[in-house]
Protein backbone atom coordinates (compact mmCIF):
# COMPACT_ATOMS: atom_id res chain seq x y z
CA UNK A 1 0.00 0.00 0.00
CA UNK A 2 1.48 3.80 -1.04
CA UNK A 3 0.85 6.36 1.26
CA UNK A 4 -1.82 9.23 -0.28
CA UNK A 5 -1.11 12.23 -2.41
CA UNK A 6 2.66 13.83 -2.36
CA UNK A 7 4.23 15.26 0.52
CA UNK A 8 7.80 16.88 1.07
CA UNK A 9 10.03 16.66 4.33
CA UNK A 10 9.64 19.74 6.65
CA UNK A 11 11.78 22.28 5.66
CA UNK A 12 11.90 23.46 9.40
CA UNK A 13 14.55 21.68 12.08
CA UNK A 14 12.78 18.79 14.08
CA UNK A 15 12.18 19.62 17.52
CA UNK A 16 11.01 16.71 19.92
CA UNK A 17 9.60 17.72 23.55
CA UNK A 18 7.14 15.96 25.72
CA UNK A 19 3.90 17.37 25.50
CA UNK A 20 2.52 18.42 28.50
CA UNK A 21 -0.82 18.00 27.63
CA UNK A 22 -0.27 14.30 27.56
CA UNK A 23 1.88 14.42 30.53
CA UNK A 24 -1.04 15.61 32.41
CA UNK A 25 -3.54 13.33 31.02
CA UNK A 26 -1.87 10.26 31.58
CA UNK A 27 -0.31 10.93 34.67
CA UNK A 28 -2.69 8.18 36.46
CA UNK A 29 -1.88 5.55 33.86
CA UNK A 30 1.22 3.31 33.56
CA UNK A 31 2.37 0.51 30.49
CA UNK A 32 1.59 -2.28 32.72
CA UNK A 33 3.07 -5.61 32.18
CA UNK A 34 -0.16 -7.98 30.45
CA UNK A 35 2.08 -10.92 31.56
CA UNK A 36 4.58 -12.66 33.38
CA UNK A 37 7.70 -11.65 31.95
CA UNK A 38 10.89 -12.18 33.51
CA UNK A 39 12.44 -9.67 35.30
CA UNK A 40 9.57 -7.35 36.39
CA UNK A 41 9.26 -6.16 39.68
CA UNK A 42 7.41 -7.97 42.07
CA UNK A 43 3.78 -7.07 42.68
CA UNK A 44 3.51 -4.28 40.15
CA UNK A 45 4.82 -6.46 37.55
CA UNK A 46 4.52 -10.13 38.24
CA UNK A 47 7.32 -12.12 38.38
CA UNK A 48 7.98 -15.07 37.45
CA UNK A 49 10.40 -15.99 40.11
CA UNK A 50 9.28 -17.31 43.69
CA UNK A 51 11.23 -15.22 46.44
CA UNK A 52 13.91 -12.49 46.30
CA UNK A 53 17.89 -12.36 47.25
CA UNK A 54 18.76 -11.96 50.62
CA UNK A 55 20.96 -9.29 49.80
CA UNK A 56 19.29 -6.08 50.24
CA UNK A 57 19.14 -3.16 47.78
CA UNK A 58 17.49 -0.05 48.46
CA UNK A 59 13.86 0.71 49.51
CA UNK A 60 11.92 1.96 46.68
CA UNK A 61 7.75 3.66 47.08
CA UNK A 62 5.05 1.29 48.14
CA UNK A 63 2.79 0.59 44.90
CA UNK A 64 -1.04 -0.62 44.81
CA UNK A 65 -0.77 -4.13 44.63
CA UNK A 66 3.57 -4.71 45.69
CA UNK A 67 3.60 -8.07 48.03
CA UNK A 68 2.99 -6.67 51.37
CA UNK A 69 5.12 -9.60 52.70
CA UNK A 70 7.91 -7.06 51.47
CA UNK A 71 6.91 -4.07 53.09
CA UNK A 72 10.21 -1.93 55.41
CA UNK A 73 7.72 -1.46 58.70
CA UNK A 74 11.64 0.24 60.40
CA UNK A 75 11.13 3.12 57.40
CA UNK A 76 7.62 3.70 58.13
CA UNK A 77 8.18 4.06 61.32
CA UNK A 78 10.40 6.62 60.88
CA UNK A 79 8.65 8.84 58.53
CA UNK A 80 5.25 6.97 58.08
CA UNK A 81 5.65 6.35 54.80
CA UNK A 82 4.86 2.88 53.04
CA UNK A 83 8.57 1.55 51.42
CA UNK A 84 9.09 -1.61 49.62
CA UNK A 85 12.52 -3.66 50.50
CA UNK A 86 14.16 -4.43 47.16
CA UNK A 87 17.14 -6.93 46.78
CA UNK A 88 19.84 -7.79 44.40
CA UNK A 89 17.90 -10.12 42.45
CA UNK A 90 15.06 -7.38 41.59
CA UNK A 91 16.00 -5.93 38.37
CA UNK A 92 13.29 -3.65 36.65
CA UNK A 93 11.22 -4.07 33.59
CA UNK A 94 12.70 -2.54 30.52
CA UNK A 95 10.24 -1.55 27.78
CA UNK A 96 11.92 -1.15 24.32
CA UNK A 97 9.85 1.83 21.83
CA UNK A 98 10.42 0.79 18.24
CA UNK A 99 9.41 3.83 15.99
CA UNK A 100 9.07 3.17 12.39
CA UNK A 101 11.37 6.27 11.01
CA UNK A 102 10.74 5.30 6.99
CA UNK A 103 9.40 7.48 4.11
CA UNK A 104 5.93 7.01 4.53
CA UNK A 105 6.38 8.33 8.45
CA UNK A 106 6.78 11.43 6.45
CA UNK A 107 3.17 11.48 5.22
CA UNK A 108 1.04 14.91 6.98
CA UNK A 109 4.12 17.34 7.29
CA UNK A 110 3.02 19.69 4.79
CA UNK A 111 -0.80 19.17 5.51
CA UNK A 112 -3.10 21.34 7.47
CA UNK A 113 -0.91 21.96 11.65
CA UNK A 114 2.15 20.18 9.97
CA UNK A 115 2.08 16.87 12.09
CA UNK A 116 3.58 14.00 10.55
CA UNK A 117 3.24 10.06 11.08
CA UNK A 118 6.58 10.50 12.31
CA UNK A 119 6.04 13.78 14.67
CA UNK A 120 3.10 11.81 16.22
CA UNK A 121 4.97 8.48 16.38
CA UNK A 122 7.56 11.03 18.13
CA UNK A 123 5.12 11.63 20.73
CA UNK A 124 4.48 8.56 21.06
CA UNK A 125 7.59 7.10 21.86
CA UNK A 126 8.68 10.12 24.16
CA UNK A 127 5.33 9.99 26.55
CA UNK A 128 5.61 6.49 26.64
CA UNK A 129 9.60 6.65 27.86
CA UNK A 130 8.19 9.27 30.65
CA UNK A 131 5.77 7.12 32.20
CA UNK A 132 8.11 4.02 32.08
CA UNK A 133 11.12 6.18 33.58
CA UNK A 134 8.31 7.52 36.04
CA UNK A 135 7.72 4.25 37.45
CA UNK A 136 11.55 3.48 37.72
CA UNK A 137 11.48 1.36 35.03
CA UNK A 138 13.99 0.64 31.90
CA UNK A 139 13.21 2.73 28.81
CA UNK A 140 15.20 1.50 25.44
CA UNK A 141 14.32 2.90 22.31
CA UNK A 142 15.72 2.47 18.56
CA UNK A 143 14.20 3.89 14.92
CA UNK A 144 14.16 1.76 12.24
CA UNK A 145 13.64 2.10 7.96
CA UNK A 146 15.18 -1.29 6.68
CA UNK A 147 17.95 -1.21 9.02
CA UNK A 148 18.12 -0.81 13.31
CA UNK A 149 19.10 3.07 13.70
CA UNK A 150 19.77 5.47 16.62
CA UNK A 151 19.36 2.07 19.10
CA UNK A 152 19.51 3.71 23.14
CA UNK A 153 19.77 0.79 26.16
CA UNK A 154 17.69 0.83 28.13
CA UNK A 155 18.19 3.11 31.12
CA UNK A 156 15.96 4.10 34.28
CA UNK A 157 17.60 7.44 34.82
CA UNK A 158 15.37 10.60 34.72
CA UNK A 159 18.01 11.98 32.27
CA UNK A 160 17.75 9.33 29.84
CA UNK A 161 14.40 11.24 28.50
CA UNK A 162 17.78 13.79 26.82
CA UNK A 163 19.16 11.27 24.47
CA UNK A 164 16.02 9.98 23.51
CA UNK A 165 14.46 13.29 22.48
CA UNK A 166 17.75 14.06 21.27
CA UNK A 167 17.50 10.68 18.92
CA UNK A 168 13.74 11.09 17.76
CA UNK A 169 14.24 14.95 16.80
CA UNK A 170 17.71 14.19 14.55
CA UNK A 171 15.51 11.69 12.22
CA UNK A 172 14.13 13.04 9.63
CA UNK A 173 11.79 9.66 7.57
CA UNK A 174 13.26 8.05 4.73
CA UNK A 175 13.70 4.80 3.39
CA UNK A 176 11.79 1.35 3.13
CA UNK A 177 10.76 -1.41 5.54
CA UNK A 178 11.84 -4.36 6.61
CA UNK A 179 9.91 -5.48 9.63
CA UNK A 180 11.00 -9.02 9.61
CA UNK A 181 15.07 -7.97 9.29
CA UNK A 182 14.94 -4.74 11.66
CA UNK A 183 12.31 -6.82 14.28
CA UNK A 184 14.43 -10.10 14.42
CA UNK A 185 17.60 -8.20 14.99
CA UNK A 186 16.42 -6.00 17.90
CA UNK A 187 14.70 -8.85 19.36
CA UNK A 188 18.11 -10.69 19.26
CA UNK A 189 19.68 -7.66 21.06
CA UNK A 190 17.22 -7.31 23.81
CA UNK A 191 18.80 -9.59 26.52
CA UNK A 192 15.61 -10.83 28.67
CA UNK A 193 12.21 -10.55 27.79
CA UNK A 194 10.02 -6.91 28.53
CA UNK A 195 7.23 -5.15 26.63
CA UNK A 196 8.04 -3.66 23.06
CA UNK A 197 6.02 -1.24 21.70
CA UNK A 198 5.90 -0.84 18.07
CA UNK A 199 5.00 2.13 16.57
CA UNK A 200 4.57 2.12 12.82
CA UNK A 201 2.06 2.75 9.88
CA UNK A 202 3.16 -0.99 9.41
CA UNK A 203 2.98 -0.53 5.66
CA UNK A 204 4.64 -3.69 3.95
CA UNK A 205 4.16 -6.61 3.19
CA UNK A 206 2.27 -8.17 5.73
CA UNK A 207 3.74 -11.80 5.83
CA UNK A 208 7.28 -9.85 6.78
CA UNK A 209 5.28 -8.05 9.35
CA UNK A 210 3.80 -11.28 10.61
CA UNK A 211 7.30 -12.86 10.69
CA UNK A 212 8.86 -10.01 12.11
CA UNK A 213 6.33 -10.01 15.37
CA UNK A 214 6.79 -13.72 15.07
CA UNK A 215 10.42 -13.46 16.27
CA UNK A 216 9.28 -10.98 19.40
CA UNK A 217 6.62 -13.27 20.06
CA UNK A 218 9.31 -16.59 20.82
CA UNK A 219 11.19 -14.42 22.89
CA UNK A 220 8.58 -14.67 25.43
CA UNK A 221 8.49 -10.45 24.54
CA UNK A 222 5.09 -8.77 26.11
CA UNK A 223 4.23 -6.78 22.37
CA UNK A 224 2.07 -3.96 21.68
CA UNK A 225 1.67 -2.59 17.70
CA UNK A 226 0.35 1.26 17.90
CA UNK A 227 -0.32 1.50 14.14
CA UNK A 228 -0.05 5.45 13.02
CA UNK A 229 -2.51 6.41 10.22
CA UNK A 230 -3.54 10.08 8.74
CA UNK A 231 -6.67 11.00 8.86
CA UNK A 232 -6.47 11.08 4.86
CA UNK A 233 -5.43 7.59 4.97
CA UNK A 234 -8.50 6.64 6.41
CA UNK A 235 -10.92 8.72 5.28
CA UNK A 236 -9.76 9.71 1.63
CA UNK A 237 -11.19 12.69 1.18
CA UNK A 238 -9.92 13.67 -2.50
CA UNK A 239 -12.62 14.42 -4.88
CA UNK A 240 -10.63 15.69 -8.25
CA UNK A 241 -7.73 14.33 -10.48
CA UNK A 242 -4.91 13.76 -8.49
CA UNK A 243 -1.11 12.56 -8.64
CA UNK A 244 -0.33 10.18 -6.19
CA UNK A 245 3.23 9.81 -5.17
CA UNK A 246 4.66 6.96 -3.41
CA UNK A 247 6.69 7.55 -0.17
CA UNK A 248 9.36 4.86 -0.26
CA UNK A 249 9.05 4.46 -4.22
CA UNK A 250 9.42 6.87 -7.02
CA UNK A 251 5.94 5.35 -7.95
CA UNK A 252 3.59 8.23 -9.35
CA UNK A 253 -0.21 7.71 -10.63
CA UNK A 254 -2.49 9.70 -11.51
CA UNK A 255 -5.94 8.95 -10.90
CA UNK A 256 -9.59 10.27 -10.56
CA UNK A 257 -10.14 10.61 -6.93
CA UNK A 258 -13.61 9.88 -6.40
CA UNK A 259 -13.88 7.06 -8.81
CA UNK A 260 -11.38 5.78 -6.43
CA UNK A 261 -12.46 6.19 -3.27
CA UNK A 262 -14.98 3.22 -2.48
CA UNK A 263 -12.62 0.85 -3.91
CA UNK A 264 -9.74 2.05 -2.10
CA UNK A 265 -11.80 2.23 1.74
CA UNK A 266 -12.91 -1.36 1.19
CA UNK A 267 -8.92 -2.38 0.67
CA UNK A 268 -7.94 -0.40 3.13
CA UNK A 269 -10.57 -1.35 5.86
CA UNK A 270 -9.66 -5.42 4.29
CA UNK A 271 -5.88 -4.13 5.26
CA UNK A 272 -6.33 -3.09 8.76
CA UNK A 273 -8.97 -6.26 9.48
CA UNK A 274 -6.17 -8.35 8.27
CA UNK A 275 -3.23 -6.35 10.48
CA UNK A 276 -5.61 -6.95 13.71
CA UNK A 277 -6.19 -10.54 13.08
CA UNK A 278 -2.35 -11.03 12.51
CA UNK A 279 -2.04 -9.21 16.15
CA UNK A 280 -5.06 -10.67 18.13
CA UNK A 281 -3.88 -14.32 16.90
CA UNK A 282 -0.53 -13.71 18.43
CA UNK A 283 -1.62 -11.87 21.78
CA UNK A 284 -0.15 -8.69 20.87
CA UNK A 285 -1.64 -5.73 22.15
CA UNK A 286 -3.44 -4.10 18.90
CA UNK A 287 -4.51 0.05 18.71
CA UNK A 288 -5.23 2.03 16.32
CA UNK A 289 -3.94 5.78 16.22
CA UNK A 290 -5.06 8.42 14.40
CA UNK A 291 -2.79 11.44 13.83
CA UNK A 292 -6.21 13.83 13.68
CA UNK A 293 -7.07 12.60 17.20
CA UNK A 294 -5.29 14.58 20.12
CA UNK A 295 -2.85 12.24 21.35
CA UNK A 296 -3.73 13.42 24.89
CA UNK A 297 -7.00 11.45 24.14
CA UNK A 298 -6.01 8.56 22.25
CA UNK A 299 -2.98 7.69 24.31
CA UNK A 300 -5.07 7.75 27.70
CA UNK A 301 -7.75 5.91 25.87
CA UNK A 302 -5.39 3.00 25.01
CA UNK A 303 -3.41 2.87 28.35
CA UNK A 304 -6.87 2.98 30.49
CA UNK A 305 -8.06 0.18 28.31
CA UNK A 306 -5.09 -1.89 29.13
CA UNK A 307 -5.14 -1.28 32.45
CA UNK A 308 -8.33 -2.38 32.79
CA UNK A 309 -8.34 -5.30 30.67
CA UNK A 310 -5.51 -6.61 33.06
CA UNK A 311 -6.68 -5.00 36.25
CA UNK A 312 -4.79 -2.42 37.08
CA UNK A 313 -4.80 0.56 39.06
CA UNK A 314 -2.26 3.20 40.17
Amino acid sequence: MASSSSSGSPSRPRRVELDPRVAERVQHLSLVAAKTVDGFLAGRHRSPHNGVSVEFVDRRPYVQGDDLRHLDWRAYARNDRLAIKRYEEETNLEATMIVDASGSMGYGADKGDGVSKYDYACQIAASLAHLVLRDRDGAAMALFDEKLDRVLQASTSQGHMVPILTSLAGREPEGETDFESVLGRLSDRIARPGIVVLVSDLFGDLDTVARGLDRLCTRGHDSIVLHVMHPDELEFPFDSLTRFEGMETEERLLVDAAALRTSYLGVVERWRADIRRLCHGRNIDYCLLDTGTPLQYSLSAFLGSRMARRGQRR
